[in-house]
């Protein structure tokens, strides 16, 4: 017990490296956490200080409203449409850039690079290219276009390319580091019993890069499920409210209609779906693991 307490004694110093770590925690995550809790049962405007409690109607209200579950669908096709392509190409980019290509590096960096750019400065360049960019290219071929962003029915999938352009860097670096960590013997082993390319690649390599499948597909899902400032700067939700996505409906509903309170609810809301999101793919992905 004597050295048990001379332990803690002695190593207790190292837990004040934990301190500006924890009270940046507080300070940025948990305290509004909490606030946003408490806001979310008044009808705050935004600006007042007097603060009226209604308790769960907000909620209610929320759940009747035909816009958020609109938002919702917007939210998640964009979402599920830029995770499978995202990780796909990066993927497909990975095993192409970790075999012996002429000048890989090279090829990595430009892939990598757009991932570099700010999402606004994107957003700005591609609006461009939308809008004049490629219809004057086009034009010299004869064809006749317009912008995606400006069609209802074509702006969300403008805004998937955009994002897939710009967020294939990341996972592709990550599938390269799995598929550098796959022992050479494996491959050599497979092809040596006859196996071809795609058998290799389903039997032997797609298993062991199976956590690096688990990372993407959380980050590249979680990271759609939040997009606001790619649809802010190139659509605004537009036209017709057709990208509106949620956290967008979030912004408009607390700042530009000044309603806090409401505003707070639906972010308790979200808040909730992508925890349970990100719960049900860690556990099914992690299940496959384990079976892979």
């Amino acid at each position: 017990m004597g050295n048990l307490k001379r332990m803690i004694r002695g190593e207790a110093w190292y837990l004040l490296f934990l301190v500006p770590g924890i009270c940046l925690f507080l300070i940025a995550v948990f305290i509004p956490l909490l606030l946003g809790v408490r806001y979310s049962f008044t009808s705050w405007d935004g600006i007042s200080p007097k603060l009226t409690y209604i308790g769960w109607d907000n909620y209610v209200q929320a759940l009747q409203d035909s816009d958020l579950w609109r938002v919702l669908g917007n939210t998640f096709k964009y979402a599920f449409i830029l995770t499978i392509l995202v990780n796909v190409l990066s993927l497909l980019l990975a095993l192409l850039l970790d075999s012996y290509l002429k000048f890989r590096n090279l090829f990595r960096t430009i892939f990598f690079l757009p991932s570099v750019i700010s999402v606004v400065l994107s957003g700005f360049v591609w609006n461009y290219n939308y809008s004049n960019g490629f219809p004057k290219l086009l034009a010299y071929f004869g064809l006749d276009v317009t912008s995606p962003l400006g069609n209802p029915d074509y702006a969300l999938f403008g805004l998937i390319v955009v994002a897939v352009w710009q967020g294939i860097g990341s996972p592709m670096i990550i599938y390269i580091a799995g598929l550098q960590g796959i022992p050479g013997e494996l491959i050599e082993s497979a092809r040596i019993d006859g196996a071809g390319a795609f058998r290799t690649f389903r039997s032997v390599t797609l298993p062991l890069l199976a956590p690096s499948v688990t990372i993407n597909l959380l980050l590249v899902l979680t990271g759609a499920l939040k997009v606001f400032d790619l649809v802010f700067v190139t659509t605004n939700s537009g036209p017709g409210f057709a990208t509106d996505v949620m956290t967008t409906f979030i912004y408009r509903t607390s700042f530009a209609n000044f309603k806090a309170g409401y505003g707070m609810a639906l972010s308790m809301i979200f808040f909730l779906i992508l925890v349970i999101v990100t719960i049900v793919q860690l556990g099914i992905f992690r299940r496959r693991e384990v079976e892979f």
